[in-house]
């Protein structure tokens, strides 16, 4: 079978399989659409289209309901245009340089011989279709962790007409689109207010500088304040506890979960509450922390909670969306997030109106009126450009989400009768209603019996990448080294570090890629 995902159907061979002129080309675009292969035109064939649509007075409304669920449309530039009137032939030129762009490694399928290509491969219907009906299994097959490239062409013509707007409107600080965003986040989410930030990091520092302020009336907490955390998460979390003024108090992870163990937190608290100001659970790798228990301890103790959903965007707790069940929730739009931007972003949720303010303040450099402000603050705003990348990103976060739920059954399904792994907690719930809904950031399985680093060798050698997070729990990183507090043994976070592979979890994977996945690992474990 041909490797290659992507095809440019020309509009001579695309005509010619609409009305059915070329038997060829109609049985190449049949099996394109069957083998799900990314389908291709450009905005500079659309003329040529629309006047053959006419001429054959076909239902032009009709048309563009079924073509469009199979093909993309590629904006062509300004530059490529002008690049593309130097050649001999400046339509093919304009449509190669166009494609070429979105899908370095892509087919052109056209009858035209001498179709200025740049490089890319070039088939006619007929050379094409042996390829096709080819079933040797792909050579050389590389399965990433995601595919942000697949992400991209999915959503190309949202995210390229949300891109040339903003940047035609010039209102690059602050611009509509962040407001536009920041509502629409806190209707799905269900809270009052949201505030984009320019990063999930800053998203948690500006939560907790905000509560030192209203809490303590003070710009930072004191060193003598403690807020309860996990040390199995990425550095930021403990990191943003330090910035805030206050010690992390570092309480080990249940480890079916890979999420703080709330049975500790209440032990803790029964001998050492005195100094605790509040507790920041992650929700790790797309699955919720014990919320109810959670809230339920920070209510007995006066305690405030800071949700940490940076990998968790659209999971939920007990029917609730993430972000919205403590005093705020933090997330994170880094490109790998499950909700992801073209650079760094986050957001801040709350239903509490003075910390909305304190927030907003603070992103701001820490006043109202920036040339006299009240607060220590940061230069911390969500850029308008990637809130509008945001907003056209956000109308597939559900199908996405699911999209990964069900990579995740059918890797339960095939992996559960391997012997020496342990398979995600709760992976038999499905459906919005359970009280977990899991997201499924990364798909993390534990390799037991030392042969973590063996199994990650033989997947690497066969194409598969993985990944490990994390590998160094933050209580033995030297940031941390007299700056926090660890509460009995760590030994559930620190055997984890040794032992999690996170697998490709890409919401756009084809199911033979899954299926190659899950077969490597077969291997390793029968030999």
């Amino acid at each position: 079978m041909i490797s290659m995902n992507n095809f440019l159907i020309d509009v001579n061979v695309l005509l010619d399989a609409i009305f059915k002129r070329d038997v060829k080309s109609v049985v190449v675009l049949e099996k394109l659409v069957d083998l799900g292969r990314g389908l291709y035109i450009t905005a500079s064939m659309i003329p040529t289209l629309d006047y053959f649509l006419k001429k054959h007075k076909a239902d032009k409304n009709k048309f563009k309901d079924i073509f469009f669920g199979k093909f993309k449309v590629i904006t062509s530039t300004g530059k490529e245009g002008a690049d593309a009137i130097g050649f001999m032939d400046g339509e093919d030129a304009l449509i190669a340089l166009s494609f070429k762009r979105v899908c370095p490694r892509g087919v052109i399928v056209t009858k035209d011989s001498s179709f200025e290509s740049f490089g890319l491969t070039v088939y006619t219907p007929v050379k094409l279709l042996p390829f096709l009906e080819d079933s040797t299994p792909i050579k050389d097959r590389q399965i990433p962790m995601l595919d942000l490239q697949a992400e991209y062409r999915h959503m190309l013509e949202d995210i390229d007409h949300a891109i040339l707007n903003t940047v035609a409107e010039t209102k690059y600080i602050l611009g509509p689109q962040v407001k536009e965003f920041e509502e629409k986040i806190a209707e799905y989410i269900g809270v009052k207010h949201c505030i984009g930030v320019s990063s999930g990091t800053e998203a948690l520092v500006l939560s907790l500088r905000a509560l030192a302020i209203k809490l303590k009336g003070q710009e930072y907490f004191d060193r003598s304040d403690e807020i309860i955390t996990t040390p199995f998460t990425f550095t930021a979390t403990g990191d943003a506890i330090l910035r805030s003024g206050a010690t992390p108090v570092f309480i080990d992870i249940d480890p079916l979960t890979y999420n703080i163990d709330s049975k500790k937190i209440r032990a803790y608290l029964a001998r050492n509450s005195s100094h605790v100001v509040g507790i920041l659970p992650v929700h790790l790798y797309g699955q919720s922390c014990e919320m109810d228990e959670i809230m339920a301890i920070a209510g007995e103790h006066n305690l405030f909670v800071v949700e940490d959903v940076a990998q968790s965007f659209g999971g939920m707790w007990n029917g609730k969306k993430l972000g919205s069940i403590g005093n705020a929730g933090t997330f994170s739009f880094f490109p790998s997030k499950n909700l992801g931007v073209f650079g760094d972003g986050g957001m801040i949720s709350t239903n509490d109106d003075k910390l909305a303010k304190l927030m907003r303040m603070l992103l701001k450099h820490g006043g109202k009126d920036k040339y006299n402000v009240a607060h220590i603050g940061y230069n911390a705003r969500l850029d308008t450009l990637q809130a509008a990348i945001l907003l056209a990103k956000f109308k597939y976060i559900d199908e996405f989400n699911e999209k990964r739920r069900k990579t995740a059954e059918i890797y339960n399904k095939e992996l559960s009768g391997i012997n020496g792994i342990v398979l995600p907690l709760n992976h038999e719930l499905s459906t919005e209603s359970d009280n977990l809904y899991h997201v499924y950031h990364q798909y993390t399985i534990r390799v037991l019996n030392g042969r973590n680093d063996q199994l990650q060798t033989h997947l690497k050698e066969r194409g598969v990448s993985t990944m490990v997070y994390y590998p160094v729990p933050l209580h033995k990183m030297k940031v941390f080294e007299g700056k926090m507090k660890i509460f009995e043994g760590l030994e559930n976070s620190e055997n984890a570090s040794k032992e999690v592979i996170s697998l490709p979890m890409e919401p756009l994977q084809k199911d033979e890629d899954i299926a190659y996945v899950i077969k490597s690992i077969h291997e390793y474990f029968k030999n």
